[in-house]
């Protein structure tokens, strides 16, 4: 394939940006109302990867590791098969898509080391990148083979000092000397799993399905397409007492550490773009980045636990899934639906349990037929497979995507197998058992901040990130009311708030997605003429976090801000204020 092959893929989209897949229409707590309007337009940036049938292979499970005490983990290039016959060179954590799933327990307190084993000058050899999809260096800096890894979710100390430089940030702040690891480099994050360490009762830190990956500044897309991502799951005793599937208490020794033959499982889904042939000398397979222009990395490959399109082998019973959207910039409408009925329907219905930070705190879960999935979201789900006859095959599908595309539309399938016992509920759980008083406390002011463009960059109130400047400076261990505007008739941005947790107080422009009222968030999805007021909590840690696009190519072209927890002299005044302004 020879390059001016590779522009013509890699411009097909760039007509269609606009104003199809943005959700700007309500859902009901079944169905979308009208599901042709929710339909993902915007094509694959690369339409010509390689591909097998889908459900071919089976899901892949990525190793568990015990993370009590201290961890380490090495950041390396490896080789990874996305599609049979082709290996892939990647990035990842212990050189492996996904990287191994850390299981950690609240309120014990995790030292994870992570080492920079990369290779030099960002790897070229690596990964294809077209003009079009390269950051400029000058307008947006970066030191090539970087890494910084943030928990997302987690609630950790932040950086202390000014322009990125003052301290160590174990929540993983993107700029400065001393979070940044070079080649050869190690440093250890600190997660207490319970707010400040040593602190008793109420523990602050919920139990969550949360995920680590790297955000090194200006290059945060391009390393987690590569691969540098893993889920971090954090258990506690009311949550194993409260018989879910794969609870120590209906499911004991079936939980995730017991992979396929668990009841418990996590799920990444991620969309890529294979070279099917040499490209510039990169060989088949290789990972290729094209981001329409900076607009995002839509793939023509749908994987599921780094497997294209794979099956999953079922007993008759429920499970409970962990879902994670890894893509770059795809937004997903699943639902569940019979083989042989596809692509007319109906879609199954099915319990939706958690959010981002953990189970619904309402303490039931909702009865639904889809949720969407926007970058960087978690969803919990049970599936009951027992009203399935032995041998029917489920599939999700995103009904963003035409039905008739058999590259996109189905996710993976579930083909119930066998005859298994079940133990287990999903009908209830012990809400109260992770109360804290963050989640009731008022707002001491409002703040807005507006998703926008600014001489041709992505920008929050017009401005771009600048590691120099704070755009809110809230108290230590109080909530604030913060406004998310999007003006936009074309642009979609998921927006994610480091170091707490937030619940959303209202939602304007369209109608809730399962969860979003009843569980606590870190991520929402901020939509074409939509407004989301969330009460964000900046509890137990002083220092600079940001919140940003988590869209990588918006958020790389400096759709990201900060905030400056500062310490609480007692007193919490009360008022109105716009982003940009101190408190």
């Amino acid at each position: 394939m020879h390059r001016r092959t590779f522009l013509k893929y890699g411009s097909a989209g760039l007509f269609t940006l606009g104003m199809g897949g943005f959700l700007r229409h309500a859902y009901s707590q079944t169905a979308p109302q009208d599901e042709s309007l929710l339909r993902d337009r915007v094509d694959p940036c690369f339409d010509n990867s390689p591909r097998v049938a889908p459900f071919t292979v089976p899901l892949a499970f990525a190793p568990v590791i015990d993370a009590v005490g201290a961890v380490q983990l090495t950041e390396a290039r490896g080789e990874h098969v996305f599609v049979p016959g082709f290996r892939t060179p990647i990035w990842g954590y212990e050189g492996m898509f996904p990287g191994p799933t850390l299981v950690a327990r609240r309120n014990v307190p995790v030292a994870v080391t992570f080492t920079n084993a990369l290779p030099p000058g960002e790897d070229p050899s690596g990964i294809i990148i077209p003009n079009n999809s390269r950051q400029d260096p000058v307008d947006h800096p970066f030191r090539d083979s970087t890494t910084v890894v943030h928990l997302h979710g987690i609630n950790t100390d932040g950086q202390l000092g000014p322009g990125g430089d003052g301290s160590f940030s174990s929540d993983g702040y993107p700029e400065g000397a001393l979070s940044l690891k070079n080649p050869g480099e190690s440093r250890t994050h600190q997660y207490p799993n319970n707010g400040t360490p040593g602190q008793a009762a109420p523990i602050y830190q919920r139990p969550a399905t949360l995920w680590y990956h790297d955000h090194s500044v200006h290059i945060t897309s391009v390393h987690l397409y590569r691969g540098l991502s893993g889920f971090y799951v954090l258990k506690d005793v009311a949550e194993e007492a409260s018989g879910l599937p794969g609870s120590a208490a209906a499911d004991p020794g079936r939980g995730i550490e017991a992979g396929p033959l668990g009841f418990d499982i996590p799920l990444v889904v991620k969309d890529v773009m294979l070279a099917p042939e040499e490209i510039d000398g990169r060989p088949p397979g290789t990972l290729i980045y094209n981001n329409c222009s900076h607009f995002g990395a839509f793939g023509d490959l749908m994987t599921v636990n780094g497997k294209q399109q794979p099956f999953f082998e079922v007993a008759n019973r429920k499970y409970r899934f962990r879902l994670l959207n890894g893509s770059d910039s795809r937004q997903y409408l699943f639902a569940f639906r019979v083989a042989q009925n596809l692509k007319s329907g109906p879609n199954e219905p099915f319990r939706y349990i958690g959010t981002d930070q953990g189970l619904l705190f309402t303490g039931v879960p909702e009865i639904t037929t889809f949720f969407h999935a926007n970058i960087s979201e978690r969803h919990e789900f049970v599936l009951d497979f027992s009203k399935y006859p032995i041998g029917t095959r489920i599939v999700m599908v995103n009904l963003l995507v035409d039905q008739n595309d058999e590259r996109l539309f189905p996710i993976m399938e579930f083909r119930v197998t066998r005859v298994e016992a079940d133990h287990s509920q999903a009908d209830a759980w012990p809400a109260a058992a992770w109360a804290h008083p963050a989640d009731v406390q008022p707002a001491a002011i409002t703040r807005t901040f507006r998703f926008n463009r600014q001489g041709g960059y992505w920008s929050i109130n017009s401005m771009q990130f600048d590691p120099l400047r704070d755009d809110a400076q809230p108290l230590l261990d109080t909530t604030e009311d913060w406004v998310l505007v999007n003006e936009s008739g074309g642009w979609g941005h998921p927006v994610h708030l480091h170091l707490g947790r937030f619940k959303i107080m209202k939602i304007q422009g369209r109608a809730p997605n399962p969860g979003e009222l009843t569980g606590f968030k870190d991520t929402v999805w901020v939509g074409p003429n939509q407004t989301i007021t969330v009460r964000h909590q900046f509890w137990n840690f002083p220092g600079r976090f940001v919140f940003h696009c988590h869209n990588g190519s918006h958020e790389d072209s400096d759709m990201m801000s900060q905030f400056n927890v500062l310490p609480n002299p007692g007193t919490v005044g009360t008022g109105t204020l716009p982003g940009g302004t101190p408190s």
